[in-house]
């Protein structure tokens, strides 16, 4: 996300006060550690569709720890142009889902959205593609659930497309007391307000992934929730067994690929450096261990985000 204006004057708060409760998912199966060398090497059920939803500028600094010895020659003052990832992951017998939300139809339409206070001003460098409605519309299936990485803005945007929809997090992600999130309450009361309960992610179980929880989402071993803290305390990325083969979404565990590739977290942005760290090199052993494809929490085209 954006680093706003004012931030430090405002000081920490929570994000939202917005209810929350444990996930009523009746196939949740936290119980045994499943054979992954097995699962881990067949191709799943799942159709899996990459949309940039839209585009936007943000700092470097943000994006990349420039702190870091591998990152000296990159220019502190640099903004990039990053994308909005949408992704759709249709299973046949359970639904539609999809990681992250992109930006709603008013702000594909260049309307102000949800955007309130001083989240206005951090918008106005947005690029609009599409919305989520319409990326949800030309699935097919009805949307069973949106699986949100983190709630930065940035991630959160197209909530008002699917009000309906349940919402699963993160645990501990509403209770982060970070700088930014005073100027962004106003938005996410908009996005939220009219909302049922966040549906929260459970802590326990026996499947560990690489160290990380892991939670059978379906009840079928075809796709995963692994806890990623660090980011934000209830980052979450997604291993969702496709018909090509599994395929990763780490979110802003790692912004850029260039990030991943030489194994440096985000810079400002990150709320636990250390606790990124841990959950980047974990992910980072899983794809070296499967060798599957890695979505970043902002690029799609594999090329990196101009850096």
């Amino acid at each position: 996300m954006r680093m706003l204006p004012l931030v430090v004057a405002l000081g920490g708060c929570l994000i939202s006060r917005h209810p929350q409760q444990p996930t009523s998912l009746t196939t949740l199966d936290t119980t045994g550690s499943p054979d992954w060398d097995a699962l881990l090497t067949e191709a799943g059920p799942i159709q899996h569709e990459a949309v940039a939803s839209a585009y936007w500028m943000t700092k470097l600094s943000g994006l990349v720890n420039l702190d870091d010895p591998k990152a000296a020659a990159f220019d502190k003052k640099q903004d990039v142009r990053i994308v909005l990832p949408v992704h759709a992951l249709s299973h046949p017998s359970k639904g539609l889902y999809v990681v992250d939300t992109g930006i709603d139809s008013e702000l594909a339409a260049g309307e102000t959205g949800p955007a309130r206070g001083l989240a206005k001003g951090a918008l106005k460098t947005m690029e609009p593609v599409e919305s989520l409605a319409s990326i949800v519309a030309r699935q097919g299936q009805p949307l069973a659930g949106v699986l949100i990485t983190h709630t930065h803005i940035d991630h959160v945007l197209g909530l008002r497309d699917v009000p309906d929809a349940p919402v699963y997090v993160g645990p501990g992600e509403l209770q982060s007391h970070s700088l930014t999130n005073a100027a962004l309450v106003p938005t996410m009361k908009q996005l939220l307000d009219a909302r049922a309960p966040l549906e929260i992610w459970p802590t326990d179980g026996e499947a560990r992934l690489e160290g990380l929880v892991a939670i059978d989402v379906l009840g079928d071993e075809t796709l995963w929730a692994l806890h990623v803290p660090g980011h934000t305390p209830g980052s979450m990325a997604y291993l969702a067994r496709t018909t090509t083969g599994p395929q990763l979404f780490v979110g802003d565990t790692s912004h850029t690929l260039w990030g991943w590739e030489n194994g440096v977290i985000p810079g400002g942005f990150t709320e636990e450096p250390d606790a990124n760290q841990q959950s980047l090199d974990a992910l980072r052993r899983l794809v070296e261990r499967f060798e599957m494809p890695v979505w970043m929490g902002h690029e799609l085209d594999g090329e990196g985000t101009g850096i």
